[in-house]
């Protein structure tokens, strides 16, 4: 077993941001609710090997993390929360559910940065060749080899360990549990998507479901009949009017239809990010519906002038598919943030794309999934063809199970209008679903504005917990 404990602090120089948005739909969990008190959390660095699997390669790295030990008793257990797709924060060990339930058990909390995100970077340049270390399966030992090392300790010799995660990070914490059984006692995976696809279509069929259920069928037909009139505009000719009315910018090309499906794609993850992160209780989507008609009564209007709010009021808008990909190129080379390895893994390993393709979403048939798979031949490199990314995204079911991973004491809970519901557990697999709730609706502590079911199923939580911890 290859593991080090390195209690340094590396500080990594970043560039600065490439000047075009990425192409990347929205993953990750909910901003908590501010800490009263972020309690001490310490932030360690781990060396890792840059590859867990070949043990002729002796690279390292290191590895972030975080622990709060506030309310450590010798013996008692850890409590993982991984960070996934996202960067990670001190606040995921010092507030919310997780930590609550670490307190009643005197617990320590630890918090996982994965490879490439963040502060956590094995290798640079970004290159494809330095991006084949970015993998599902390396990122699940880091976070062992980091929990091995602290069981290997007098101070935590004997602790039980219990995983979680939202989003990704909970498809790794229900993996985990599946490939490491004797050490991880159970986990709560919190929106976790199962099942990799390469068009995932449903994404935004759910987001139509949650616009027509919360904002009413007139928000959704306003969204409806917005892009429906751009693409008329572009189908009919006449794409120098749809250009003037987006503000896109002279690059754009209106008679590419790959730019097309790029600005569709652009319009479509700013109003699905709405639904993603919306919260019930806080009126999120009524609220966004009334700010989006209040821009203009014109429909199509209405449309780009939110598109102007959300991306800061540009000059131009400069969302063109070329620039999309010379983004990522430039990242490859001059190291930027972790979205080109979140795009790599979503190539490589998870698919997860969020097409236009489904039936009853209000974006039409504007950005189909060669756009996405498109990108990755054009980012990574001529063996990013459909064919072999639809066999790299099989390969991912095939050996975690998809919708059946053959896992116990993993608690699945969804939301019932979270557009990433449709790849993730339902109720044949045992999943809670939240009424009208979205993304990772339960990393907060219990309180008096949750729903009965979702005040249920944290109880639950705990309960089970308990029960996994006793075994």
């Amino acid at each position: 077993m290859k593991y080090f404990l390195i209690a340094a602090t590396i500080l990594v120089p970043l560039t600065a941001a490439a000047s075009v948005r990425r192409n990347l739909g929205a993953d990750g969990p909910p901003p908590l609710k501010p800490a009263l008190e972020r309690g001490n959390v310490e932030t360690r660095w781990f060396t890792q090997f840059l590859d867990n699997f070949d043990p002729e390669n002796n690279a390292t790295w290191q590895n972030r993390y975080m622990i709060n030990e506030d309310y450590y008793v010798k013996g008692s257990p850890i409590f993982v929360f991984l960070g996934g797709s996202v960067t990670m924060d001190s606040i995921y060990i010092s507030s919310g559910l997780w930590v609550d339930i670490a307190k009643q058990h005197n617990g320590s909390l630890l918090a996982i940065e994965h490879r490439y995100i963040g502060e956590s970077i094995p290798i640079e340049p970004f290159s494809t060749k330095n991006l084949k270390y970015q993998s599902v399966d390396q990122a699940m030992h880091d976070a062992f080899s980091i929990i091995e090392s602290l069981l290997q300790t007098y101070k935590y010799n004997g602790s039980k360990v219990v995983v979680a995660g939202c989003s990704y990070a909970g498809t790794m914490a229900t993996w985990m549990r599946k490939k490491y059984p004797d050490v991880v006692r159970g986990s709560w995976a919190s929106s976790a998507p199962l099942v990799a696809k390469v068009d995932f279509s449903d994404y935004m069929v759910v987001v139509g479901k949650a616009y027509r259920k919360l904002g009413g069928d007139y928000c959704y037909n306003l969204i409806d009949n917005a892009t429906t009139y751009y693409q008329n505009l572009f189908a009919s000719g006449r794409g120098e009017k749809a250009k003037k009315e987006l503000n896109l910018c002279d690059n754009f090309d209106v008679d590419n239809k790959r730019d097309q499906w790029q600005i569709f794609s652009t319009i479509a993850n700013i109003i699905s990010a709405i639904a993603q992160y919306q919260k019930p209780d806080k009126h999120d989507m009524p609220n966004f519906c009334s700010e989006l008609r209040n821009f203009s009564d014109d429909d199509a209007v209405a449309l780009s002038q939110l598109v102007q709010s959300k991306l800061k009021e540009p000059v131009c808008i400069n969302q063109t598919y070329q620039g999309i990909v010379n983004a990522h190129i430039w990242s490859k080379n001059n190291y930027n943030d972790s979205d080109l390895a979140w795009f790599y893994l979503t190539c490589n390993e998870l698919g997860w794309f969020h097409s236009s393709g489904g039936r009853k979403q209000p974006f039409g048939k504007s950005f189909p999934a060669p756009l996405f798979t498109d990108q990755c031949y054009d980012v990574f490199g001529s063996n990013y063809t459909v064919a072999n990314i639809d066999s790299k995204i099989a390969a991912t079911n095939k050996v975690y199970g998809g919708l059946n991973p053959g896992v116990t004491n993993v608690y699945f809970v969804q939301g019932a209008l979270d557009p990433w519901l449709m790849a993730g557990a339902g109720v044949k697999q045992g999943a809670t679903i939240i009424p009208y709730a979205s993304h990772c609706p339960d990393v907060d502590s219990i309180s008096a504005s949750d729903s009965a079911e979702l005040r249920a199923s944290k109880e639950k939580l705990v309960e089970l917990v308990s029960q996994w911890l006793s075994e």
